[in-house]
């Protein structure tokens, strides 16, 4: 009987087979459980509850390696996973990008097993002991706990759809600050601002205010500036 990888499992993202067989069978030998998704776009957040590290490729495409690190970061179910970009380019601005987008490498293909190995090893090193999820957000009497994603007033738990949720997080990460229409879409409908439906937004977050009581009040708008909770 095989014995089950206890260092952790790890999320190779790349559309190169060829690539993900590679890094499977090396990280696999090195005893951390590998699993494989051929696009960004395809990655759930949701349930990445065991994964540890993510590597990933760049990726030209319309969701790209880099959007899934600002996505991950931004996720509080995610934030924590240490992530490894990998690109055939080699430009200081990419590399700054890249670690400015909260990604913990960089590595330029092609690239060795030795040093890619090492540099996940290094990178596990820092991330351990780290907690999953942060605090509780709190603003007066509303708390929201992304570990559980449960939102409370006063006490009293809320209902709220996903997309409530991801709204209201996002403007608590942002006290005090307008987040545009746009950025509102792409991070919580995760698609191409190009094709932003400002509708939906106000439509959500209209239905949102209603739900906060009081506290709806406290979310307010600027045109030419987009949404904020104050």
């Amino acid at each position: 009987m095989s014995s089950t990888p206890s260092l952790g499992h790890i999320l190779v993202v790349d559309d190169d087979p060829n690539i993900t067989e590679l890094l499977s069978v090396n990280l696999r030998s090195e005893g951390y459980s590998v699993f494989v998704e051929d696009t960004a776009e395809t990655v759930d957040r949701g349930e990445q509850d065991t994964t540890r590290l993510v590597i990933v490729d760049a990726m030209k495409q319309p969701y790209s390696g880099m959007d899934l690190i600002f996505d991950f970061k931004d996720d509080p179910r995610t934030e924590h996973i240490g992530i490894i970009l990998y690109s055939s380019i080699k430009s200081e601005r990419m590399v700054i990008d890249a670690l400015d987008a909260g990604a913990d490498d960089y590595i330029v293909k092609p690239f060795s097993l030795r040093e890619m190995i090492a540099r996940v090893k290094s990178v596990l090193r820092r991330h351990a002991g780290r907690p999953a999820a942060r605090n509780l957000i709190t603003l007066r009497e509303l708390t929201l706990d992304p570990a559980s994603q449960l939102v409370k007033i006063d006490g009293t738990p809320l209902t709220l759809t996903n997309k409530e949720y991801a709204i209201l997080l996002l403007l608590l990460k942002n006290v005090d600050n307008y987040v545009p229409r746009v950025e509102i879409f792409r991070k919580v409908w995760n698609e191409d601002p190009a094709g932003a439906n400002e509708r939906i937004v106000d439509t959500n977050i209209s239905r949102l205010r209603k739900k906060l009581g009081d506290m709806g009040n406290n979310i307010v708008n600027r045109s030419g500036h987009g949404y904020m909770i104050s």
